[in-house]
């Protein structure tokens, strides 16, 4: 058997070729899709299956990668633009978040019922990374265009399913809190593709080349939010 890995727009996957099969199957496990087919069958045919299927293969990866979110209070850290932070959870007369030593220490009411202390623990930690995307896509965005030579508007940070970031013809600039849990080079990336919308509001060929100009890693880093997106679930 052999296997080679393709990337979408999309969504990347696995295909495997074998001697024993007659037909071709598309299988999604843990947040991955496998395309498994017998020798011989075209890899063109193959892409364009997958192109058909993409509707049903975006909805099934959604659903499988939901099921295998990473408990990260279990887990006692959370990822942060690149390290790996120690999480601490107590009991106290107030909910919050403090930062100290490079650890969060969340601390959840007494006054919390047992069985929402877990949730509400989830809610104290998205505050937080909402709080630090302000602060830290702002500072980039004000970097980025300097570089760039263009002027940006107001910068909002979300927590969107389907998209790390948008541009307006407003000039306004969106970023999902959740790419702080990439590193920072990752996240980054994603500053400079927004920005360029704001000469190109497509992804013509000239975007691409003005994305590829300012940040030669373009590349690896759609390739690592391919491929590491389910774990930026919180």
């Amino acid at each position: 058997m052999s296997a080679l890995v393709i990337e979408s727009d999309t969504f990347s996957y696995s295909l495997h070729y074998s001697a024993k099969r007659r037909s071709v199957a598309l299988q999604i496990k843990q947040g991955k899709l496998t395309v498994r087919a017998p020798f011989g069958y075209s890899l063109t045919d193959i892409k364009t299956l997958v192109a058909q299927k993409q509707p049903w293969i975006v909805k099934h990866l959604q659903h499988s990668e939901q099921q295998t979110k990473p408990d990260w209070l279990m887990q006692q850290q959370v990822p942060m633009l690149g390290t790996m932070m120690p999480l601490q959870l107590r009991s106290g007369v107030k909910s919050q978040v403090q930062h100290v030593d490079n650890s969060l220490i969340i601390t959840v009411s007494t006054r919390t019922a047992a069985q929402n202390v877990q949730r509400r623990a989830l809610v104290l930690i998205q505050q937080w990374y909402q709080q630090q995307a302000v602060s830290w896509f702002s500072e980039r965005v004000a970097y980025w265009q300097g570089r760039m030579q263009l002027q940006a508007g107001p910068v909002i940070i979300g927590n969107w399913q389907t998209k790390w970031g948008y541009c307006k013809h407003n000039t306004e600039l969106g970023f999902n809190r959740r790419l702080l849990m990439a590193p920072a080079w990752v996240a980054d990336y994603v500053v400079v593709h927004e920005l360029a919308h704001l000469k190109h509001l497509n992804h013509s060929p000239r975007f691409w080349q003005l994305v590829r100009q300012h940040y030669p890693q373009a590349e690896q880093a759609k390739s690592w939010l391919r491929q590491q997106h389910q774990q930026m679930e919180l």
